[in-house]
């Protein structure tokens, strides 16, 4: 029973992530390239996916999950260091949930509920940061095509290959690092041993 409440528990917040991302992106749809919204509807819809897999006994790979947690604690620690007053980030309505509760709730769920258990640690850590990576090179590309960034902390102009190459493996460093510190954290505090 307690198996089943939990899968029901991830597919009632992937619902929820999903609809808050578009409550909040669609009346800017063109806004929809950022990464809060990509992250939150991958994490929506991963979370449903699980836990329609776990009704049954099984479940997606660990390291979508990976992924997925280390992709949402950057966009909230992004959020939260806005809070300084360096930059502006959304907090309103809907944005607070896709900014601040759904990250917490999909690292608590990796952390608590996430069977990442097998495999060796290097290799599970070498494939946490794909979709950080994909992104990125995704805001390069659309940024060598529209002529700006998502988040414009760089003019295109300014950011040769050579530079977004070192800030590709500089994101691949720091994510793989977040990942670790996830992982250590899921295989002492996991509850479905």
């Amino acid at each position: 029973m307690k198996k089943n409440n939990l899968a029901i528990a991830k597919i009632i917040t992937g619902i929820c992530m999903m609809t808050a991302a578009l409550i909040g992106y669609i009346p800017e749809p063109e806004l929809m390239v950022e990464f809060s919204f990509m992250s939150n509807v991958t994490g929506g819809l991963a979370l449903l996916i699980d836990g329609i897999l776990n009704l049954k006994g099984r479940s997606i790979p660990a390291v979508i999950h990976r992924n997925i947690c280390a992709g949402l604690f950057i966009v909230f620690a992004v959020c939260m260091l806005s809070l300084t007053g360096a930059y502006h980030m959304n907090f309103k309505g809907a944005f607070f949930f896709i900014h601040v509760v759904f990250p917490l709730l999909y690292m608590l769920c990796y952390v608590f509920a996430c069977d990442d258990s097998k495999g060796k640690t290097i290799r599970k850590l070498f494939a946490s940061p794909v979709l950080m990576i994909l992104y990125f090179v995704f805001d390069y590309i659309l940024g060598q095509c529209r002529g700006f960034f998502v988040y414009g902390f760089a003019e295109v102009e300014e950011l040769s290959v050579l530079a977004g190459l070192i800030v590709l493996a500089s994101v691949y460093v720091l994510v793989f690092f977040i990942s670790w510190g996830f992982l250590a954290l899921n295989r002492k505090f996991r509850l479905m041993k």
